[in-house]
């Protein structure tokens, strides 16, 4: 046992364990539950973060809890019902669950899976990807795979996360007749934070599938019969904060809550078409990655994502001139812990072959990630252009387990392989483009999907 903050005391990280603040008011409202995230602990909420304070002062009694922080929805929604029931027995009254980014996941199945809806009032979710996150599908897919298996971040939580996965879960939870027995209320956010800080690239890459918080998109923050109640400037740590969520949801642990208006996201979108290409590997002493720019592209980010901190990148235009000068930020998204980001921003990109040189004392895995910027009007792959070859790259992972066997198998022709053959299981499938433009100049892009196959061949 140890003490955390004055009030708390509590084995913080081991999971199952909770504990409650001691210095607590009483109060007429519900006692907080606050469920952690993905790659996190209990202490989230109480290590720069003044939520303990806030609530505190605000008479409400709080609870934490620990889960595990690499497994899935099933395995924490357990262990989470069988702690609220504990909870519930031991405070006589129903909760009001808090739960950060995957911590709402496992909030749900504890509730509905695992029986726990009797004791809980309402649920609250900051940023909870609901309908997954596109990082989770590129942490499992065929180029991210070389750092991936490096971090070891192929995690049984980060697999859960998959957008196919996921289209699984919702289909089980959102019709069980629990579903809607209670409540809930849903934030999300759009901010990433500075160019080179923790959550910039989380937010670029998924900037081409909507608004972010630079790792949850807020069409993913959503339920479909959940009261979505505000969608503001947060990042995915901000949103946890209690300076900055108390105050939009502190009528929502009162005896009976108002009527919430909905919210309206926050438009930090610019008007551009986005596309990405992905190359991974492992380097030793020096490695060169080379690339295609097409006309028109008006801005490149370059991002290396290493499990390296030290290592030295240039970057080489078709016409010999040298870029040296790259930034640095770990990542925060909670889907490639212990890897670093070097970016290079480029604007204006001549046409041609460019190069990503890497000069490392000792081994390195990365991925490579190039996001073109582009006019809308001038459309990545135009009606004219030739795409000359497509690659498809697809994993078959076994629901419900990563250690079972996986199957890896590559085509150029998507329709051939029918998915519903391979059983239950998550499709990660990786696209390889390569082709010319109408003004003779090669491009090259990569596009990722999950698709999820049930039990009975139903594909989603």
């Amino acid at each position: 046992m140890k003490e955390s903050v004055k009030g708390i005391q509590g084995d913080t990280g081991k999971p199952g364990s909770w504990f409650k603040d001691e210095e607590a008011a009483n109060t007429d409202g519900f006692p907080i539950l606050f469920v952690h995230g993905i790659n996190t602990s209990s202490e989230t909420w109480l290590s720069d973060n003044d939520m303990l304070r806030i609530i505190r002062g605000a008479g409400y009694q709080s609870l934490f809890i620990d889960l595990h922080r690499d497994e899935d929805m099933w395995t924490n929604g357990e262990i989470l019902a069988d702690k609220i029931r504990e909870m519930y027995d031991s405070l006589k009254e129903k909760l009001v669950i808090v739960g950060h980014s995957k911590g709402g996941i496992d909030a749900q199945a504890a509730l509905i899976h695992y029986g726990a809806s009797p004791y809980v009032e309402r649920v609250i979710t900051l940023s909870t990807p609901h309908h997954g996150s596109e990082l989770a599908d590129l942490a499992f897919s065929k180029w991210a795979g070389w750092l991936t298996d490096a971090l070891k971040s192929k995690t049984p939580a980060v697999f859960s996360l998959q957008t196919g996965y996921m289209r699984g879960f919702r289909s089980e939870m959102d019709e069980h007749d629990l579903a809607r027995s209670i409540p809930f209320y849903t934030f999300g956010g759009t901010g990433w934070g500075g160019a080179q800080t923790e959550l910039f690239w989380g937010g670029l890459y998924l900037s081409r599938f909507g608004q972010s918080d630079g790792a949850v998109l807020v069409k993913s923050s959503r339920l479909p019969y959940g009261k979505e109640v505000e969608v503001r400037d947060w990042t995915h740590k901000t949103i946890k904060e209690g300076s900055e969520i108390f105050p939009y949801m502190k009528g929502l642990f009162l005896d009976e809550v108002k009527d919430v208006n909905s919210a309206e996201a926050i438009n930090h979108l610019t008007e551009e078409e986005t596309s990405f290409l992905h190359r991974g590997g492992a380097v030793d002493g020096m490695g060169v990655e080379s690339f295609a720019v097409e006309e028109g592209v008006e801005r490149l980010t370059i991002n290396w994502v290493s499990n390296q901190r030290d290592t030295l990148y240039e970057l080489v235009g078709p016409d010999g001139q040298v870029y040296k000068q790259w930034g640095m930020a770990e990542d925060a998204t909670g889907f490639f812990p212990g890897a670093f980001h070097h970016t290079h921003f480029l604007s204006d990109p001549i046409p041609g072959r460019w190069e990503v040189k890497a000069h490392t004392c000792r081994k390195e895995h990365y991925m490579l990630s190039i996001l073109f910027h582009k006019k809308p009007a001038v459309v990545s792959l135009g009606k004219n252009d030739q795409i000359s070859r497509k690659t498809y790259t697809i994993h078959h992972i076994p629901m419900k387990s990563v250690t079972k066997p996986s199957t890896l198998i590559t085509s150029e022709d998507l329709s051939s392989l029918p998915l519903a053959d391979f059983g239950e299981g998550i499709h990660n499938i990786t696209l390889d483009l390569e082709g010319k433009t109408v003004d003779g100049n090669e491009y090259q892009r990569t596009v990722i999907q999950t698709v999820y196959v049930d039990g009975k061949g139903n594909i989603y």
